[in-house]
C-alpha cells in the first residue's frame, strides 16, 4: 500500500469505504452507512446501521471505528436495530481536535446528539474500551435514555493497566514526533495490534479488517483526533487521568441495568475490579469469556453476541 502522503485525502477515504465494504460483506453485513448531521458537537458523523427490532447504540473503543465492532454488528442485528456510529475523528466522521475540550460534556453531547438526530428517544448501548468510557458518562446523565448498558472488555479509566507507551502518546509534542518515526502506524503493526488485542492469531477478523484499520489511522486527522484525545485521558504518572477516571463510586451511582462482559485476558484490566463493581451497584453483573481479550467478539463472537443480547432483550 502507497504511504499516506502519496495519497490524496480523498482517495484515502475512497479506499477505506472499499475496505468498509469489504468486512461487512466477509460477515455478511447488510449494515448500510449514513451521515448525520449533529447539533452539539457540530459535525457530520457515519454510523452504520442494520437490522429490525429494538434499538441498540454500538459504540467502538479508542483507536478503533464502527466497522471494527463486526462481526458483533452483524450478529446484534439479527435480533435488533443496530446502530453503530465512528466517534468523532474516527472513521469516515468528520475530524476533530480534542485539545482544550471539555471531555465528559463532549461525550455526552455526541451520545445526545446521535441519539436525537437518528429520533430515538431511548436505547440500549453496546460498548468497547474507550466506548465504554463514553456510554458510561452518557448513562450516568440521561439514564432514562438507557434501557441497559453492556460493557465489552474493560472500559477506559477503570482500573486501567496503562502501558508506558500510551503514557508517552499522550504528552503533547511528544508524541507527535513519536507517532511520525517509531511509532508511526503500519499494516504489519496493525496486525500486532490486533494480536495483543484479541490475544490469539488473526484468522477469525473478517475480509480485510487489518487494512481497514490500518487506513483508518492515516485518514486525514486521523492522527491528530487519537493524539489529542490521548492528551487528555492519559498521565504519565497515573496512566489514566484522575481527572477523567471512573471509580468504584461513579459506577454505584449508575442506575441502568449493567452487563460487564471482560476477556480473560484482556491486558487492560482484570473481571477482578468489576466484579468489585458490581456489587455496589443496583443491577449488575459480570460474565469472563474464555480465550478472549480486550475486544472479546474477535476471538468469541457467537459468546459475545448471545450475552449481549440476551441482556439487551431483557430490559427493552
Amino acid at each position: 500500500m502507497a504511504e499516506p502522503r502519496a495519497r490524496s485525502a480523498a482517495a484515502l477515504r475512497e479506499r477505506y469505504q472499499v475496505l468498509q465494504t469489504s468486512v461487512l460483506a466477509a460477515t455478511g453485513s447488510r449494515a448500510a452507512s449514513r451521515f448525520l448531521n449533529l447539533a452539539a458537537p457540530r459535525m457530520t458523523a457515519h454510523v452504520l446501521e442494520a437490522g429490525e427490532g429494538a434499538p441498540i447504540l454500538l459504540l467502538h473503543g479508542g483507536g478503533g471505528m464502527a466497522v471494527n465492532t463486526e462481526p458483533l454488528l452483524s450478529l446484534l442485528a439479527r435480533r435488533f436495530h443496530v446502530f453503530a456510529p465512528d466517534r468523532p475523528g474516527c472513521g469516515l466522521s468528520d475530524p476533530f481536535n480534542y485539545r482544550g475540550v471539555p471531555l465528559v460534556e463532549h461525550a455526552v453531547s455526541f451520545i445526545r446528539s446521535t441519539l436525537d438526530a437518528l429520533e430515538l428517544p431511548r436505547v440500549s448501548i453496546v460498548a468497547n474500551s474507550m466506548g465504554g468510557w463514553w456510554s458510561t458518562r452518557f448513562a450516568l446523565a440521561h439514564p432514562d435514555r438507557v434501557s441497559s448498558l453492556v460493557l465489552l472488555g474493560a472500559t477506559a479509566g477503570f482500573a486501567n493497566q496503562i502501558p508506558m507507551q500510551m503514557r508517552l502518546l499522550g504528552v503533547p509534542g511528544l508524541n507527535s514526533l513519536l507517532y511520525a518515526t517509531i511509532w508511526r502506524p503500519t499494516l504489519e503493526k496493525t496486525r500486532q495490534n490486533f494480536t495483543s488485542l484479541q490475544r490469539a492469531g488473526l484468522d477469525r477478523l473478517p475480509g480485510d479488517m487489518v487494512e481497514c484499520r490500518y487506513l483508518s489511522y492515516i485518514l486525514p486527522g486521523a492522527a491528530t483526533a487519537y493524539l489529542t484525545l490521548l492528551e487528555q485521558v492519559m498521565s504519565l504518572r497515573h496512566g489514566f487521568n484522575p481527572r477523567y477516571a471512573l471509580g468504584v463510586d461513579d459506577f454505584r451511582r449508575l442506575l441502568v441495568p449493567t452487563l460487564f462482559v471482560y476477556g480473560d485476558r484482556d491486558h487492560h484490566g482484570s473481571p477482578a475490579d468489576a466484579a468489585v463493581a458490581c456489587r455496589t451497584m443496583v443491577s449488575a453483573r459480570l460474565e469472563v469469556v474464555e480465550r478472549a481479550g480486550h475486544v472479546p467478539w474477535l476471538a468469541q463472537p457467537d459468546r459475545c453476541a448471545d450475552l449481549s443480547s440476551d441482556f439487551v432483550a431483557a430490559y427493552a
